[in-house]
């Protein structure tokens, strides 16, 4: 039986669909995820989980009942893009710090989880990133971080 282009590209989006449709919340609990620490200007240090991966990019804070005090996730990626967020299955509010390298370029504050039923908003930075900071929504500005701030990371 010979197969056709359209059969295999057909095949292959199934099997995409259905490994990646896979309840996240499943691998949650086997993500193993690095940690490092970011430090702000003023010297105050907050520890944070790195998503340096697809997978552990795509779950992120997901499926989450809270952030432990004074944790974040720092999202680590390969290339400096207007990289895009959303609040999928998130259970509690955050700020969201977009860096290039150590700089930050982009803050959105008090980030809310959608309402059931909702689709979630796609929240853009203005400027390219290559790092994306989350942290519990009011610790930037009780952190007093702004735009040109610069951070530095320890992994």
């Amino acid at each position: 039986m010979k197969l056709t282009n359209s059969f295999i590209f057909k095949l292959f989006l199934l099997f995409f669909y259905v490994f990646f449709s896979i309840n996240v919340e499943v691998f949650s609990e086997e993500i193993n995820y690095a940690k490092a620490l970011v430090t702000t200007s003023s010297g105050i240090q907050i520890h944070v989980e790195v998503a340096d991966n697809l997978m552990k990019r795509r779950l992120g804070l997901g499926k989450r009942s809270h952030l432990k005090k004074n944790w974040g996730m720092l999202f680590v990626f390969d290339k400096l893009e207007k990289h895009h967020f959303w609040m999928k299955d998130m259970n509690f509010p955050l700020d969201i710090i977009w860096l290039d390298n150590y700089r930050i370029v982009h803050i959105i504050k008090n980030v809310k989880p959608i309402q059931s039923g909702n689709p979630p908003p796609i929240l853009k930075p203005l400027s390219p990133a290559n790092f994306v900071l989350e942290i519990a929504a009011g610790q930037a500005n009780k952190l007093k971080l702004k735009k040109g701030d610069i951070l530095s990371y320890k992994f």
